[in-house]
């Protein structure tokens, strides 16, 4: 039998590394300082999304290494009951230092979509709890995205990521981003006495490109919300941790959340983390009643990493330099894109900005990388294409300036094309 013929054309590494076949080639990073990539090829590329919107405190950070390191050296594996040393202490530090008052009790996961699906599982297990087994529906935004669990699809409004699966999805309610009459229509039409929670990012990350509603729509989904003792989930995997130039992204409107989910920005980009914070009234409830958690909940090399990222955000006060960094990116983009004949809307607050454009997002993005830039493409609904920028807080001036140059050239690129 004759051997086989071999295929000795090279073979890219975004080949060999991609599950699906055709995937556009991207740049082999193998490492990163600050606000920079490093490359295999020597290159370097300026990281105006903070990777998929999680490097909060830049890359390149030895400290986080050497804290999981010390961990792991003497550690063992621990099941998610059992209390650890760094599992207590980031839960203290949590409690103590970031989340709101009232804000007593958190567990831990091992990111955004283990996070959020926790929660829509917690709003569930608060009414089962509270008697009340005809609640079960979660109602979500349109557009929205919040994770990639069959839940969090479920409950979210992200036609793309959606596509396909809608036989696999449960029928969750949704209310438009920004009509507070539309909230208590939608929730009275569903009738409040079938609904469990609900879920709304404070400033919408991947499907709306930082879409911000109005200070009376949040009022309207608090206060009926509370009237009828639905669960009000803040998903904050992207806008938590400072992401905003505020601690937590609700904390910019009247949004009284009773569950506050984050991810992305706890692990800082080093460690897959996320938590989910309740109020005490809300786990008060739950007592004896057991909820569920994932084989790695609170894994103890990446609470050691977690508590790490926040003594740095604390230490070198970047939440409040995303506050200020964040003025300065807003006043850049509006002065170079403002009236750009591919610009739709310019938003954001903190380093969290989304530019709404009528080209092809995944055309910009790739035409960014080509400049070595990297942003991040968003967009779902009536948000067909935008980019966000979001770099790690240690992003400076001069770097802030070459984002928004890079991304205008490649926008006109397009354009041109």
């Amino acid at each position: 039998m004759p051997a086989p013929v071999r295929d000795n054309r090279p073979v890219t590494d975004t080949a060999r590394y991609s599950f699906v076949p055709g995937s556009p080639e991207y740049p082999t990073v193998v490492g990163g300082s600050g606000s920079w990539l490093h490359t295999a090829d020597g290159g370097r590329i300026l990281d105006g999304a903070g990777g998929a919107i999680v490097g909060n405190i830049g890359w390149g950070r030895a400290e986080v290494a050497d804290a999981v390191r010390a961990a792991m050296a003497t550690g063992a594996y621990v099941v998610p009951l059992w209390p650890t040393q760094h599992r207590l202490a980031l839960r203290d530090r949590l409690i103590e230092r970031w989340l709101p008052a009232g804000f007593g009790h958190v567990f831990f996961t091992s990111g955004g979509s283990e996070s959020t699906d926790s929660a829509l599982r917690l709003a569930r297990a608060y009414q089962l709890a509270k008697g009340r087994p005809d609640r079960w529906k979660v109602v979500g935004r349109h557009p929205s995205y919040h994770g990639m669990t069959l839940a969090t699809m479920a409950a979210a409004s992200h036609t793309g990521r959606q596509a396909g699966y809608e036989p696999l999805l449960l029928p969750l309610p949704k209310v438009p981003w920004n009509d507070p009459e539309q909230v208590r229509v939608v929730i009275e039409r569903e009738d409040p006495g079938t609904i469990a929670g609900f879920i709304a990012e404070p400033m919408t990350g991947a499907a709306g490109a930082c879409l911000t509603a109005s200070d009376e729509y949040w009022s309207a989904v608090t206060e009926i919300c509370h009237e009828h003792d639905i669960l009000l989930i803040a998903d904050e995997v992207m806008t938590g941790y400072g992401r905003t130039g505020l601690v937590w992204g609700h904390q910019h409107f009247p949004f009284e959340p009773d569950v506050i989910v984050g991810g992305k920005g706890l692990g800082g980009g080093y460690v897959p983390m996320g938590a989910v914070a309740a109020r005490d009234e809300v786990a008060t409830v739950l007592e004896g009643s057991g909820f569920m958690y994932f084989t790695f909940t609170g894994n103890d090399a990446s609470c050691a990493a977690a508590l790490t990222v926040l003594d740095i955000l604390e230490r070198e006060q970047l939440v409040e330099r995303s506050r200020v960094m964040g003025e300065v990116l807003g006043a850049r983009l509006r002065d170079a894109l403002s009236g750009h004949r591919a610009v739709l809307d310019i938003r954001g607050r903190g380093l969290f900005y989304g530019i709404e454009i009528d080209v092809s997002r995944d055309e910009v993005v790739m035409e960014a990388i080509s400049r070595n830039l990297w942003v991040y493409p968003a967009g779902s609904g009536p948000v067909a294409n935008a980019v966000m920028v979001a770099p790690p807080f240690v992003v400076t001036e001069a770097e802030i300036d070459q984002i928004v140059d890079t991304l205008a050239a490649s926008l006109e690129a397009v354009v041109s094309r």
